[in-house]
């Protein structure tokens, strides 16, 4: 295996690309690029390599995106933080202070970075036509924020791309946060939740001030179309910090604009379980199903 690593983006995005073999004499390979959650305050590490090696065991070629968060200028100034530090620093953030965790700009990191991957495909080895995103919690909302915008106008300008360097070829979607006034609606319904962590989640995505049209851009469900990608999604019933009607919600928008799609829900399990093995630290052997349920839906569209 060979590590290449490269930055996207005016912030501190960085991609760790894993290939496999890779020059102009092997057969190009699909693609996967990677984005793990952490509620655009870090990036998950259990929600990156874990993933990444069952990827690379089936021909894949792999890049995890690590997009600029909160977290990731920490590190960018020679720092480190555990995360309850970093909750700590979230909280006493000004409201005016960019960090570049705000929509859009993980989006754009994410489209430039498959842009890079479709332009110097003999680089990386990679088949041009199978290059698909995957995302857990807010990585699955920016996986899925590509997927129903990478044809928008607005994208293309603020990239300085054309749209077919970046447009997902699939899109697999774990747990993914895909409607966050709706999570909110929810949350207090159903008395669940802490308000300050909800607060501080927003202010990381939105900025202090949550203007109607980065909120609308945000709730991809709004933007399913016939141009979305084909998309597998899986949740838990028992997530009580994303709840299983993003999902689903989702689903139902897929399936009335035809795009292909497959929903595995499963009952028991919590927030974050990733592949949910060992090496995650959150093991449940029924939800570690979607995985392989995953290839084999993968093998059929592709």
């Amino acid at each position: 295996m060979e590590i290449k690593k490269f930055k996207v983006g005016n912030y501190h995005a960085e991609v760790t690309a894993l290939l496999g073999d890779s020059g102009v004499k092997f057969e190009a390979k699909p693609a996967v690029v990677i984005c793990p959650g952490g509620s655009y305050m870090y990036v998950s590490k259990r929600e990156a390599e874990p993933i990444a090696y069952d990827f690379l065991a089936q021909g894949y070629q792999v890049f995890i995106l690590r997009y600029s968060t909160i977290g990731s200028m920490i590190e960018a100034e020679g720092r480190t933080a555990e995360r309850d530090e970093m909750y700590k620093i979230a909280s006493m953030v000004e409201p005016d202070k960019v960090l570049g965790s705000e929509f859009p700009n993980p989006l754009i990191e994410l489209a430039l970075t498959l842009a890079h991957i479709r332009e110097n495909i003999h680089e990386y080895n990679v088949d041009s036509d199978n290059i698909g995103v995957l995302g857990f919690s807010a990585g699955g909302h920016l996986a899925a924020s590509l997927g129903v915008h990478w044809n928008q106008e607005w994208l293309g300008e603020l990239t300085g791309k054309e749209s077919r360097w970046y447009r997902p070829n699939f899109q697999v979607l774990g747990y993914p946060i895909l409607d966050y006034d709706m999570n909110r609606i929810i949350a207090e319904e159903r008395g669940i939740g802490d308000p300050q962590y909800m607060s501080m989640a927003s202010r990381m995505v939105f900025g202090g001030t949550i203007e109607d049209d980065i909120l609308d851009k945000a709730t991809v469900k709004n933007y399913v179309s016939k141009n979305t990608p084909p998309t597998f999604l899986w949740h838990t019933g028992e997530d009580r910090l994303v709840f299983i009607k993003n999902s689903l919600d989702f689903a139902d928008a897929l399936e009335q604009h035809n795009v292909p799609w497959e929903l595995h829900t499963f009952h028991k399990g919590d927030h974050g379980l990733s592949v949910a093995t060992n090496i995650t630290g959150k093991v449940n052997p029924h939800v570690q199903k979607w995985v392989p349920l995953m290839f084999e839906w993968l093998d059929e569209i592709t």
